[in-house]
């Protein structure tokens, strides 16, 4: 009994939180799956633009930089029909050879049929090999890169489904040398008018933040709300979700009427193919996400971050290679009903506010 008040409480909290929002359409909030037996607080439903309408959390996997590739189809393989991520993760930049990677993507679509329809969401660098030395978001913001930031938009436009993009992805970050706000916002506000010449009406901008940075004041960057449909966090540490600014971060995006993804999470420095990390990490960031309604999708990168140099500490997050524990604790936290998963094309966008 005491469960159900609590629920009834917070259903209508949130109800009058999200009273008189919308996603710039005038399309009707939806109140979609509140009705659920579930341990997660009841989400908002600000009617942003891809925003899941009512209570659920996008469910995403990853991540690959060349196309989707084994990462996410292993991740699949794992998760089974019922909890396939509706979301797969990549990355691009404004000076790759993006045409190239837009077939390699188009090519790992193609094996998902419509019955098994995926989002995209992308992480766009401001700089060449994540080299701070070698940024160039002052260029962009003075509109010296217009002709590579359309080229990559009628890209990421021709891919015909729903992308989540976030442009100069953890802003604050000291390894992507975006040290000026002011030259940030520039950035990111003429990445999204290049978006609106182009027609990419297939786009939501997310606003991306990293709570490990050095910098942690993340407002003197925020572009403004018009610009700005989704806020987003990346979780890599434990110690990342106890953070104050990573509280602050997302009670900030509330009062801005802005639902919040993680975008990237992983269990850092923990070896689940050794049965590591799942009451260090695992549990810990599921309670993270049950207690904040403003979360409505979360990313989950599905690497063996040691076949990498500059990673070496990060440990082994394959659920393919981790143990059945791990993976059947792991399964039967996805198969919470808040969760949005794969499904046919037609449900699928249905389910998704402006699109």
């Amino acid at each position: 009994m005491k469960k159900i008040i609590i629920f009834l409480l917070c259903t209508v909290l949130l109800f009058c939180l999200c009273a008189g929002c919308g996603n710039g359409k005038n399309e009707e909030l939806m109140d979609y799956n509140y009705d659920i037996d579930s341990e997660y607080m009841p989400r908002v439903n600000f009617g942003a633009k891809f925003e899941p309408k009512g209570n659920y959390i996008l469910h995403g996997a990853g991540q690959d930089q060349s196309g989707i590739t084994a990462t996410f189809d292993n991740y699949v393989g794992v998760m089974g029909e019922d909890e396939m991520p509706c979301i797969s993760m990549g990355y691009v930049a404004p000076h790759h050879k993006y045409f190239d990677w837009a077939e390699q993507m188009k090519k790992g679509l193609s094996i998902y049929s419509d019955d098994q329809y995926i989002f995209l969401q992308i992480g766009v660098h401001f700089n060449k090999d994540e080299n701070p030395d070698e940024c160039y978001y002052d260029e962009i913001a003075d509109g010296k890169m217009d002709a590579e930031v359309k080229a990559l938009l009628q890209v990421l436009k021709g891919f015909d489904r729903p992308v989540y993009v976030r442009p100069g992805f953890e802003f604050n970050g000291e390894w992507n040398g975006y040290t000026d706000g002011e030259i940030y916002k520039r950035a990111f506000i003429r990445f999204h008018e290049l978006a609106e010449e182009t027609g990419a009406d297939n786009l939501a901008f997310l606003w991306c933040y990293n709570p490990d940075a050095k910098e942690t004041d993340f407002i003197k960057y925020y572009p403004g709300d018009e610009y700005v449909d989704w806020w987003a966090i990346d979780i890599f540490r434990a110690s990342s979700i106890d953070r104050e600014n990573t509280e602050s971060f997302l009670s900030t995006a509330q009062l801005h009427k802005k639902p919040v993804m993680i975008t990237e999470a992983t269990p850092h420095s923990y070896d689940i193919t050794k049965g590591q990390g799942w009451e260090e990490w695992f549990e810990k960031y599921f309670a993270f996400v049950r207690s904040h309604p403003v979360i409505k999708g979360t990313c989950y990168i599905n690497w063996r971050w040691t076949d990498y140099p500059q990673w070496q500490d990060w440990g082994d997050a394959r659920m393919e290679d981790a143990t059945e524990e791990i993976v059947s604790a792991y399964r039967r936290e996805l198969a919470d009903p808040v969760y949005l998963h794969s499904a046919d094309k037609e449900t699928l966008t249905s389910l998704i506010y402006g699109y």
